[in-house]
């Protein structure tokens, strides 16, 4: 985010500092005028940079990476450029870098079939892909590397990253597509009545995924760290959103070996041990798989662990992020619950499933049906808050 701030404020003073100029007045157009008259150098420069692009970067020379996002594919770079003249100083530059975004012409042609092909692999898209690359398959979700241009190689990191689930259902449909928000305030009367029914009445094919990384069936190769006790066990893997370098971006899930435990509400002050042996876990993973910090007691104060509710499937599972992973959705209010504040909770012998709990929800979600049939939320054209029962 702030890094396309900058870049909107870049943006913004570069437009301003055109407008003056085009007008021949304002405070940019005499900072410019002054700053060309006292350096004709710098006048030249600006001159040569405009004829040739390629000048502008030419003679870069990397220091060190200010900052990264993986999620939004950019990052802060900070170099320097040889002196001009004899004897002067190089110049300090910053370089800000995006990836691009998907063209629309790459998005209608992956289902625009080559005339006379059998398969669907001959679409017009992915005749562009010089190579595809299967990482995995669990259920119905299939992960894919690909690349665009030829001549790559494994030291080369991919274009993209495919993810595909087929066949898709509505909740998959529901999940990814693009939706409002509703505000929930879910009391402890209406998870008993509703909510809690609703969740297990979830078919479980939903969640087989789930039961073949446990059961070590699929994506064995992942699991980074596996206590099989049936009460206190759990496995660590990476998330398949992460690209396991970038470690500003760090993501791991840990799913837990008791099948009863669906959501953030069945935790009791019981399960306490388990929710402490994660914390510890994944601060292991973390430090002895990837070089997070000097020790897992230093990589433990690196990481931010939090339960989700609601969450996106109902077996649970604790996020383990970098804590400079910001920019990620799922960790915000509304949403994330810090294990450490869990624990500090089920400690003061706080019950879960007697809290009133508050989450932001998308309006064409399962849940959001269940509660407009029984009178709990407005229309779909509503406002987006609940009134609790009397």
């Amino acid at each position: 985010m702030a890094q396309e701030q900058d870049q909107s404020a870049t943006h913004a003073i570069a437009q301003a500092a055109a407008n003056g100029s085009s007008s021949g007045s304002g405070p940019e157009t005499a900072s410019r005028a002054l700053v060309h008259d006292s350096n004709p150098l710098a006048a030249q420069q600006t001159a040569q940079q405009e004829d040739d692009p390629t000048s502008v970067l030419a003679g870069f020379k990397l220091e060190r990476v200010l900052d990264q996002d993986a999620k939004t594919r950019s990052a802060v770079l900070l170099g320097s450029f040889a002196p001009q003249q004899a004897g002067g100083e190089e110049e300090k530059a910053v370089v800000l870098l995006e990836k691009t975004h998907f063209e629309p012409a790459f998005f209608e042609h992956l289902g625009d079939v080559v005339e006379g092909a059998s398969t669907a692999s001959t679409s017009k898209s992915l005749q562009h892909l010089s190579k595809l690359v299967r990482l995995g398959q669990n259920d119905v979700y299939n992960w894919l590397m690909a690349w665009r241009s030829e001549g790559h190689t494994t030291s080369v990191p991919a274009d993209m990253k495919i993810n595909v689930i087929r066949p898709a259902t509505p909740a998959h449909i529901s999940k990814y597509e693009r939706q409002e928000k509703i505000l929930v305030r879910e009391t402890p009367e209406m998870y008993a009545r509703l909510v809690r029914p609703w969740i297990e009445g979830q078919p479980a094919a939903r969640i087989n995924w789930v039961y073949n990384i446990l059961e070590g069936k699929k994506e064995k190769e992942n699991v980074l760290f596996r206590d099989e006790d049936p009460v206190t066990g759990f496995v660590i893997l990476p998330d398949l959103k992460w690209d396991r370098r970038t470690l500003s971006s760090l993501y791991l899930i840990s799913i837990v070996q008791d099948r009863s435990l669906r959501s953030l509400r069945s935790l009791c002050v019981a399960h306490i041990p388990l929710l402490r042996k994660i914390q510890k876990g994944a601060a292991q993973v973390a430090h002895e798989h990837f070089g997070l910090g000097a020790s897992p007691e230093e990589a433990s104060g690196k990481l931010r662990c939090f339960v989700h509710y609601q969450p996106s499937y109902y077996h649970l599972h604790v996020h383990v992020l970098s804590v400079d992973y910001t920019s990620h959705q799922g960790a915000i209010v509304g949403q994330a619950h810090l294990l450490d504040d869990i624990i500090d909770l089920l400690q003061m012998g706080v019950k879960f499933e007697e809290r009133t709990l508050g989450y932001a929800i998308g309006e064409r979600h399962e849940l959001v049906g269940v509660l407009r049939e029984a009178g709990i939320l407005g229309s779909a054209a509503a406002e987006g808050s609940t009134q609790a029962e009397s």
